[in-house]
């Protein structure tokens, strides 16, 4: 079922099993083996981040989940940098390498170009004088936890609802970003095995995916 990359083969293969496993809705994913499926994920997700120009970016298992809110991806992606990426692995010059889980959806309604992520001491500062960071009527704890701008101000009125909202409020170092009709979310820090099931809970509480 799984196809970890051979660098540290045990250790490897529990991180993503592990991932596989924290997963709710097993029982209603697809893992997508076909590889031309799996390239244009790849492109959609390379083309949706900002990565260093010499990373690249392979996905090692694509869950492809069909619910009643919608249809959405989990790729277990690994980023190559072609160096040490953190302290931890500054030991091992052939560890030059980090997992990452991301979740992929259409969105029904275009949102325009709209990021949201940790919000930071400085974007609070900032934010008295320039006002960028959105934010919404009760959802205080969204509020506080995440900086979040957009072109598209009025599509995320009428389309982020309450449910969406507390559940994004839950969780930490999130980072989404839309382009148009396409919704990436990952995080901003490092693997863990409970990502995968929390992306999963965030994208099954969106009632604005394609189904």
């Amino acid at each position: 079922m799984f196809n970890p990359v051979a660098f540290d083969p045990e250790y490897d293969r529990e991180l993503l099993e592990g991932s596989f496993h924290a997963l709710r809705y097993r029982k209603q994913l697809e893992i997508i083996i076909d590889m031309e499926a799996c390239e244009l994920v790849r492109k959609k997700i390379a083309s949706g981040m900002t990565l260093p120009e010499d990373a690249s970016l392979s996905i090692q298992n694509l869950f492809r989940f069909i619910l009643p809110q919608g249809k959405f991806y989990i790729a277990q992606c690994l980023f190559d940098f072609g160096y040490n990426t953190s302290s931890k692995t500054q030991d091992f010059s052939d560890h030059r390498y980090e997992f990452q889980v991301v979740g992929l959806a259409q969105t029904k309604v275009d949102l325009g170009n709209t990021i949201m992520r940790a919000e930071t001491k400085a974007d609070k500062i900032i934010g008295r004088f320039f006002g960028n960071d959105i934010d919404f009527e009760g959802t205080t704890l969204f509020n506080e936890k995440y900086y979040l701008v957009s072109d598209k101000k009025e599509a995320l009125d009428d389309i982020f609802d309450k449910s969406f909202f507390e559940t994004i409020g839950q969780y930490d170092d999130l980072l989404l970003h839309v382009r148009h009709n396409e919704l990436f979310i990952t995080f901003d820090n490092d693997f863990d095995i409970q990502h995968s099931r929390i992306i999963e809970d965030i994208l099954a509480h969106c009632n604005f995916l394609e189904c």
